[in-house]
């Protein structure tokens, strides 16, 4: 069964040895992709806000409710695969996170569900006095959480700013805002609007130096850019499986140790045991199986297309996809900033230069002289092509650039499955607008 759950590996055979990812090959593995509007192709160029998934992810969430739908826990054979399965499941994802111990990962509902139950049990051992530190660049989630629970501890929040080119945090400025009260730093990985890249290795040095848990967003990074929790020395990390190709869920690394301290809030025959003290409730096992589905696809496009040396297990599989992937979409973003570049009153927000593609994921946001985020958005609609408009949740740094009252920004976003084609026609219809 549980073969069945992790996804065939059979349609990737005709991608095996190639070297550099073959978008077409690729697409072919996406079902939705093949959608039209009025005859047009769909572009996903909605990406940030959530990716599409692999007909693997979708196969195995049909094996699923198909054979072994049942709670866990129980004496009878689908209880059994469903306990399975579930093991199955914390056990990929601590190899795509590079954890130590299938017991690290949790899951939930998403990432503000899961952001939220945290800072409410780590808020216990805050005091009145402590500090907590936040930045402007993060999404609300990784915001929001840490001052409601500031507020109820009288804790002090002290803000990490953006740096002067409003795009990056002035990492410069981290001695300021920490201190020995520092009890909590949360950051970003990767902004969920401009993409800016954030060296959370230097974040997390300097809080570790003065005592603090370091609380890392790392949603708009995991479907980018390889993440080894270990390397990195995270306390503790999140993620969101929908924005890499997986059904809708939250996924949150923590380390061991810190875990196992953490008095969580959760209903009493749960118990004290990981991972299942973080996870509150019946979780949804459906979506689990359909995220090894998409960690075979992973797995699969990593033996298929990855450098790294050693592809024998699936953490090494799972690792090379992501090298392959982060590569690609380095070639992606520099096209993009060329497209962008060539339309008239266009603004981008964020890094534009190309010689710091390595700053950055393929996130790009914008505004349009004359044109109100939406109505660009809605322009680019009818014309099916798919992105977003607003703040995003990244309600302190749009309002830090200004963007608050005018409707925010206009957000892209490339992934591995994007089309060259789909950046041409994206360009070809702003043109088409501003002219």
């Amino acid at each position: 069964m549980i073969a069945a759950l992790t996804g065939s590996m059979d349609h990737m055979t005709s991608i095996r040895e190639r070297r550099g990812i073959d978008v077409a090959v690729v697409r072919d593995h996406f079902p939705s992709l093949a959608r039209t509007i009025d005859g047009r192709p769909v572009a996903y160029l909605d990406g940030p806000g959530g990716t599409q998934v692999p007909r693997e992810c979708i196969a195995a969430i049909a094996a699923y409710l198909e054979r072994s739908n049942a709670n866990h826990g129980g004496a009878f054979a689908a209880s059994a695969e469903s306990d399975a399965m579930l093991h199955q499941a914390h056990a990929a994802g601590a190899d795509f996170l590079g954890a130590h111990d299938p017991d690290e990962i949790s899951f939930g509902a998403n990432m503000t569900t899961i952001t939220l139950g945290i800072s409410r049990a780590l808020g216990r051992d805050v005091q009145a006095g402590d500090e907590i530190v936040v930045t402007r660049l993060d999404h609300d989630a990784n915001v929001a959480p840490w001052l409601a629970m500031a507020e109820d501890r009288g804790a002090t929040v002290r803000w990490l700013e953006l740096a002067e080119d409003g795009a990056t945090l002035d990492l410069d400025g981290l001695d300021a805002v920490l201190s020995p009260r520092t009890k909590i730093v949360a950051v970003g990985l990767a902004s969920n609007a401009l993409g800016t890249l954030t060296d959370v290795g230097r974040v997390i040095e300097a809080a570790h130096a003065v005592g603090a848990i370091v609380y890392v967003d790392a949603v708009h990074a995991a479907p980018h850019v390889p993440i080894d929790v270990s390397t990195m020395r995270a306390d503790l990390l999140v993620t969101s499986p929908y924005k890499f190709f997986a059904p809708h869920l939250g996924m949150l690394y923590g380390r061991a140790d810190l875990l196992e301290r953490i008095e969580a809030f959760r209903v009493r025959p749960a118990g004290a045991a990981l991972p299942g003290k973080l996870e509150t409730g019946t979780q949804n096992h459906e979506a689990l199986a359909g995220l090894l589905g998409t960690f075979g696809y992973l797995e699969a496009l990593g033996a298929a297309y990855g450098e790294v040396a050693d592809r024998s297990d699936r953490r090494g599989k799972l690792r090379a996809a992501m090298s392959a992937i982060h590569e690609h979409e380095r070639g992606m973003s520099r096209l993009v900033l060329e497209r962008l570049a060539t339309v008239p009153g266009l603004r981008l927000h964020g890094i534009a230069d190309p010689e710091r593609i390595d700053e950055r994921v393929p996130t790009f946001a914008f505004t349009l002289d004359g044109h109100h985020p939406r109505a660009v958005a809605e322009h680019l609609g009818a014309r099916a092509i798919s992105v977003w408009d607003g703040d995003f949740y990244a309600w302190e740094l749009v309002r830090a650039l200004g963007l608050a009252d005018d409707g925010g920004l206009v957000r892209i976003g490339v992934v591995h499955y994007t089309g060259v084609d789909e950046i041409d026609r994206l360009r070809d219809a702003l043109l088409e607008l501003v002219a």
